[in-house]
């Protein structure tokens, strides 16, 4: 079994080096795809005489930027009447760019025009124009081959969001039949006129030099090459967009206050105040950005395989866009880690409990088994409740979780423990006849300690844990706001998990401590885990989650501290192949 476990790891560690190197080079791809590593990333072999592409823009980028708002779809088929149309909203004017990162802001309010606002399906569309500076004189010259453009929508037809939660008890008549009707209109898909409260340009001003025609596939539908005939090369336009996962769901405002609206319906909503700024950013950022898109978009289209909600994918959108890349950088690395630390830690779970009988189980905390096959188990059927917003990952993981807890439950109860007359059948432990050792005097101390210490944990989980989780309760379905009652219920009962999942090694603690030992607990696990709370807690710092879900990330690290301590402090005991030795 040894060196079967050893193989296990020695494939897990090769596999994560596989899966680094793979993440290493990927970013190497995104950030830098003209880049050359010998052996990991070479030069692709060219004829002689290839052309490449460079950036049309040179060094000092001075240029200024105008942003317009209009009804039509396109400046390129009529120029002019798009001038004539549209309307200025905002100017940067002419600035230097030293640093390629520029970093321009400010809140715009927006009039609707009066098309928009009797006819729903007019979009409102926003245009921004950046070129050198002088060109602007007042309008952009919309014939210049460099001109850097692109396009964002302002307005769109989305569901309407309706809030679901409210007070369960002490509820008007008057209000529960608007939430009655709130609901059935959601279900029926109540589409609305949204206004968009964000919008973030981004601009690449690095210059990258690419082989003539040879873009990569991700940056074509982007790249505009110029067709001046000064040059032999054709220099590429500088990249320009409207980042796409920059606007999440909380950013489109309904412009009208009514459930439902036909198409001749007039908006209640004159006017929309828009967060706008313009970035220079890094090539890679750009491509990170989006494939994120093309992902998230797939996950949340009708045909994905496993269709995912709108808040999970904003969930995702957001510790993209508003963490800092540096943090997730980090948190991409830790969750290779994650990732190895969780698999050893269930195969050392595993290996040690696969060897464990009644006979060899002195010293281990039942009460503690007992609350963690609980807490799993109430987790996976909270999270399958939620399955519909729940990834599937994540849900297979929780359920493969509660699956070993019950069967390490097995290893530690029998049916007699729960029936009083076979529990008294049950000899006591006593010393072997045939062997006084100290070694058997020990293990009748480890089944009295840990008795001892089960029983302290009842008395102090009826008279205490019991009445605080019903005085929460009560509070919660109060005070708070529910969907249901089956909301509330799985809510308390997430509390509960929570509280019995943070109490659920101290009985386990001071069996430590009054045996002065930690022999009994699979240390190698126990090592694994403490190293995957700490990655959870960058999680909980960088994935938007609850409150409740974010203290319960943080509260294993005092458990596991104490542990730590139990383990440095208590001298380890020789192994029965020591002993003979």
């Amino acid at each position: 079994m040894g060196l079967v476990s050893k193989a296990v790891s020695l494939l897990a560690l090769v596999a994560f080096g596989w899966y680094l190197v793979r993440i290493t080079l990927v970013s190497m791809q995104l950030f830098y795809p003209t880049l050359h590593v010998p052996v990991l990333k070479p030069h692709v072999k060219l004829p002689p005489g290839t052309t490449f592409h460079a950036m049309a823009w040179q060094e000092p980028f001075e240029y200024e930027a105008a942003m317009y708002v209009s009804t039509m779809e396109s400046f390129l088929p009529q120029p002019e009447q798009f001038l004539n149309s549209s309307e200025l909203i905002w100017h940067v004017g002419p600035e230097s760019l030293s640093q390629r990162r520029a970093k321009f802001d400010t809140k715009l309010s927006i009039t609707l025009p009066e098309t928009v606002r009797t006819n729903n399906d007019t979009v409102l569309y926003a245009f921004l124009f950046v070129q050198k500076a002088g060109k602007m004189n007042p309008h952009p010259d919309l014939t210049d081959e460099f001109a850097a453009y692109a396009r964002a929508a302002l307005t769109s037809v989305r569901p309407r969001q309706v809030e679901r939660k409210h007070a369960l008890l002490g509820e008007s008549s008057e209000g529960k039949e608007n939430r009655e009707v709130s609901n059935a209109l959601l279900e029926a898909g109540p589409w609305v006129p949204h206004g968009k409260t964000r919008v973030s340009w981004e601009i690449v001003l690095e210059d990258h030099k690419f082989p003539e025609w040879s873009f990569p596939l991700d940056l074509a539908p982007y790249l505009r090459v110029s067709k001046y005939r000064g040059r032999k090369e054709r220099p590429y336009i500088p990249l320009i967009w409207e980042n796409p996962i920059a606007a999440r769901a909380k950013h489109w405002t309904p412009l009208t206050n009514q459930t439902s609206v036909s198409q001749d319906t007039p908006l209640d909503v004159k006017t929309i105040d828009v967060d706008v700024n313009l970035n220079g950013i890094i090539l890679g950022w750009f491509r990170l950005c989006n494939y994120a898109h093309q992902g998230l978009s797939e996950l949340s289209s009708p045909r994905a395989l496993i269709r995912h909600s709108e808040s999970d994918v904003d969930n995702l959108k957001e510790m993209v866009y508003e963490v800092n890349p540096t943090m997730l950088a980090i948190t991409i690395i830790a969750m290779t880690f994650h990732m190895l630390f969780e698999f050893l830690a269930y195969k050392e779970d595993v290996s040690f409990w696969s060897g464990k009988s009644e006979s060899n189980l002195q010293g281990i905390s039942r009460s503690s088994m007992l609350m963690k096959f609980a807490s799993s188990w109430i987790s996976f059927f909270y999270l399958y409740d939620r399955r519909k917003d729940t990834n599937i990952v994540v849900l297979l993981g929780a359920g493969a979780g509660a699956m070993v807890e019950a069967w390490k439950l097995t290893k530690v109860l029998s049916v007699r423990d729960f029936l009083p007359f076979m529990r008294a059948s049950k000899a006591p432990a006593t010393v072997d006849s045939k062997d006084k050792s100290a070694d058997s005097a020990d293990a009748v101390l480890r089944d009295q300690v840990q008795r001892e210490v089960d029983q302290q944990t009842a008395w102090y989980m009826v008279r205490v844990c019991v009445p605080a989780m019903i005085a929460y309760a009560a509070f919660s379905l109060v005070f708070l706001h529910h969907e249901s009652y089956i909301s509330w219920f799985l809510h308390v009962s997430l509390a509960s998990v929570y509280t019995l999942e943070f109490i659920q090694m101290w009985p386990q603690l001071f069996i430590n401590h009054k045996l002065k030992t930690v022999d009994m607990l699979p240390l190698t696990a126990f090592l694994y885990r403490f190293l995957l709370t700490f990655i959870d807690d960058l999680y909980a710092l960088v994935v938007p989650m609850p409150l409740i879900e974010r203290i319960g990330t943080l509260r294993d690290d005092v458990v596991f501290i104490v542990l730590c301590y139990q383990w440095y402090k208590f001298p380890r005991r020789k192994t029965d192949k020591q002993k003979k030795e």
